[in-house]
């Protein structure tokens, strides 16, 4: 039994490594050796690289928050939410993958490293890395489907599917992607604030709102709870982006895995660009207020074990 808290202080770091440990095992699980075998290698190169592991942290954190009095609560009592939704987890973690491969291809960002070792393609070369991040794209319904549980009502797993499936493509990460290229390059005239919130709301937020959120449609939440579960993943997604963006300009390669200085260099329509450090910097301040009083209000923390305040603080607070 993982022990969250000593004597009155939740053992954030504790929580943080148990349930990464959990979704490392599921991912090594669900991408076990297959064939064609090269193809399989370059999947779990990215898949299994590490990192933060946020989506998935946030989706347990979630299911966690909303299990009791939950739909599915009611029936399977005896039911371990987080292993609920360890299929969900994976497949999110799954479909991040694929768009990191993807986004560091040289027809995109061109990027050679990423979480501190050489990218995809560097190592598989550009059409191997295009179908490893196919085969992850795809891999990631076929375990959401396979793998969960069979006691969860196939309504709720067929509309999870479906908001995977919106989070990943045209309205969601694909679009995001497309308009972040489309204003790449673009002069300070040519975009404004809600040019740049409409990116990353897509880019990056659509995947992170869907890890809060999907958890809750899965398990048959509270609708009140599902509500602002959506809008505590629109305030996480924006501002990790918001975070990256700073980073960009203030981390370095060692610290941050990745090359830093590419978003000025190609002049990408970033927070930073629009409201300079300080102004990014204000702007984080007053969501991670609104993400502390969304998670009160609504009562989604244990005050013993305060997980989403503490995933909130550390996708804003983070240094890579």
């Amino acid at each position: 039994m993982l022990q969250v808290h000593t004597a009155g202080v939740f053992d954030f770091d504790g929580y943080l490594s148990d349930r990464r440990s959990r979704v490392e095992g599921k991912l090594t699980e669900y991408l076990a050796t297959g064939e064609p075998a090269l193809l399989w290698e370059a999947m779990r190169y990215s898949a299994l690289s590490g990192g933060k592991r946020l989506r998935a942290l946030l989706t347990i954190a979630a299911s966690e928050a909303v299990y009791a009095g939950s739909e599915l609560q009611k029936l399977a009592p005896d039911l371990d939410c987080v292993e609920a939704v360890m299929p969900l987890a994976g497949a999110i973690e799954m479909v991040h993958a694929m768009s990191l491969i993807h986004d560091d291809l040289p027809c995109l960002d061109n990027d050679d490293l990423r979480r501190g070792k050489p990218t995809n393609h560097k190592v598989y070369g550009e059409a191997m890395a295009l179908l490893a991040g196919d085969g992850l794209l795809t891999m990631a319904t076929e375990v959401l489907i396979g793998a969960s549980d069979s006691r969860i009502p196939r309504q709720n797993l067929l509309d999870v599917a479906l908001g995977l499936s919106q989070a990943a493509g045209p309205s969601g990460m694909v679009g995001g992607q497309v308009k972040d290229m489309q204003f790449t390059g673009a002069t300070d005239s040519k975009f404004d604030i809600s040019t740049v919130e409409s990116i990353h709301s897509a880019k990056t937020g659509a995947l992170i709102r869907f890890a809060l959120w999907s958890p809750a449609k899965l398990l048959g939440a509270q609708q009140k709870q599902s509500q602002a579960l959506w809008r505590l993943g629109e305030i996480i997604g924006l501002a990790f982006q918001i975070t990256d963006d700073l980073l960009d300009v203030t981390g370095d390669a060692t610290t941050l895995g990745k090359t830093p200085g590419k978003d000025q260099a190609t002049q990408k329509a970033t927070w930073v660009r629009v409201f300079g450090l300080d102004g990014a910097r204000e702007k984080l301040a007053s969501m991670e207020a609104e993400g502390k009083e969304l998670i009160e209000k609504n009562l989604l923390d244990n005050l013993d074990a305060p997980v989403l305040h503490s995933l909130l603080k550390y996708s804003i607070h983070r240094e890579k």
